[in-house]
């Protein structure tokens, strides 16, 4: 993962994945970065947003406690905290993909880094007390 924490909680980068262009990888950081701050952004947007309209329907005596069917209907009707939550939720799967992406080239290289150079199945010795299950028995 290019962002592994260290043994004192700060954030290292990581070479690239094998056969990966670095490129990309910074590329897909870069990106990763920037869904971060934007969920950040939207999250703080939709919370005041959220507030303020939470603020005005008790004004009015509709809370979440008092009248769960006319908020939730106001909450439906309020073009503005669908706006923010759409902005939100869009930022939030940018932060999954990206982070899945990188995430999954981190994965494979380290599988292909544990493996080393594979033994063809048919050349594998059968090891003493042990069935060989790549043999057709």
């Amino acid at each position: 993962m290019p962002f592994p924490d260290g043994s004192d909680g700060h954030r290292r980068a990581t070479p690239p994945p094998a056969g990966v262009p670095p490129m990309y990888v910074r590329y897909l950081r870069d990106r990763l970065l920037e869904a971060e701050a934007g969920l950040t952004a939207m999250s703080q947007r939709y919370e005041r947003t959220k507030a303020g309209f939470d603020r005005r329907y008790a004004r009015r005596g509709i809370t979440p406690d008092t009248d769960i069917v006319g908020y939730l209907n106001a909450k439906a009707l309020n073009p503005e905290l669908k706006f923010w939550y759409a902005k939100v939720e869009h930022f939030q799967r940018e932060l999954a993909a990206y982070g899945a992406a990188l995430t999954g080239l981190a994965a494979a290289d380290r599988m292909l880094a544990a493996d080393g150079p594979r033994v063809a199945a048919d050349r594998q010795r059968a090891r003493p007390g042990r069935p060989n299950l790549n043999r057709v028995g």
